[in-house]
C-alpha cells in the first residue's frame, strides 16, 4: 500500500551509483529504512531534505515484510532557518541524529516520543541561546521515552547516584556505576532544563564535557550493544561545548 507521512531523517549510506538507504523515524511506522533513488523522475528528493534530523513528508510504499520499503517523494514540511548555517547548531545535530540512529529500534509506532523529537527539533533551530546545553537536556529527557528516566524521589544534598539503579542514594553503591555526590548533584541540576531555559544553566567547558559522558555511559548501562558516538569527539573538540 502507499502512505502519506511525516518523518525525522536519521542517517543515509550509499547504495549504489543512483540509490541510497535513508533511515527514518517515522509518525506512523516507528523506526523503518527506505530506499531512494537520486534520479527520481518527478525531481522531490533533493538531497538537502536527506540531511540528518530533517523533517520530511513523504509518499512512500510500505509492505510489512519487506526490509526496505520504496519513498517516492518527499518535501520539507519545516524548513530550517538557522541550523544548517550554526557551525554549532550544525555540530550538536550530526551528534544527535548518530544518538538517535543508534537507539532507535522499535518498528512500531510512538506518537509521544515522535512528537517529543519533532518538538526538539525544531527549537534547536529556532532558538537563539543555551545551545551549548541543548543536547544535555535532549538525551536526559529522552530516556523518560526509552524507560530509564532517573528517579528523582530520593534525592539528596551529598547523595550518591547509582547509575545501574536510575536513583539517589546516600552511600556509595557496591559496584562500580555510581557518580560521585558533586557529579550528582550536577546530575540534578541537568533534570531541571528544559528547551525554555537552557540559557539560565551557567556550565564550564569540563562539567558539560563531564556530564555528556556520564550521560553516554548512563545509556551504555540501560541500552544493549550501545556503541561508542563517533562524533562525539567532534562536538568536544571543534566546539565549545
Amino acid at each position: 500500500m502507499f502512505v502519506k507521512t511525516r518523518a525525522i531523517v536519521l542517517h543515509k549510506i550509499k547504495y549504489s551509483d543512483n540509490d541510497a538507504i535513508i533511515s527514518l523515524y517515522s509518525r506512523e511506522f516507528g523506526r523503518i529504512s527506505y530506499l531512494v533513488s537520486h534520479k527520481n523522475k518527478k525531481g522531490k528528493l533533493s538531497q538537502s531534505l536527506l540531511q540528518p534530523l530533517s523533517l520530511i513528508e513523504y509518499e512512500g510504499e510500505h509492505k510489512g515484510s519487506r526490509e526496505l520499503q520504496r519513498l517516492r517523494e518527499a518535501h520539507c514540511y519545516h524548513p530550517f532557518t538557522d541550523l544548517p548555517l550554526n557551525p554549532l547548531k550544525n555540530a550538536v545535530s550530526l551528534f544527535l541524529s548518530e544518538v538517535l540512529y543508534r537507539v532507535l529500534m522499535e518498528e512500531e509506532r510512538n506518537l509521544p516520543l515522535y512528537n517529543y523529537l519533532e518538538q526538539a527539533i525544531m527549537m534547536l533551530d529556532l532558538s537563539d541561546k543555551g545551545t551549548a546545553n541543548f543536547h544535555l537536556a535532549f538525551l536526559i529527557h529522552l530516556t523518560r521515552f526509552l524507560g530509564f528516566f532517573p528517579n528523582m524521589e530520593e534525592n539528596r544534598p551529598h547523595w550518591y547516584f547509582d547509575l545501574a539503579a536510575g536513583s539517589f542514594c546516600p552511600t556509595r553503591p557496591a559496584h562500580n556505576a555510581w557518580l560521585a555526590p558533586e557529579d550528582a548533584e550536577r546530575l540534578a541540576l541537568l533534570l531541571r532544563m528544559n528547551f525554555d531555559n537552557l540559557h539560565l544553566f551557567r556550565l564550564e567547558r569540563r562539567q558539560r564535557t563531564e556530564l555528556l559522558r556520564q550521560i553516554l555511559n548512563y545509556y551504555r548501562i540501560h541500552l544493549t550493544d550501545f556503541p561508542e558516538i563517533k562524533s562525539l569527539t567532534i562536538l568536544e573538540e571543534m566546539f565549545d561545548v
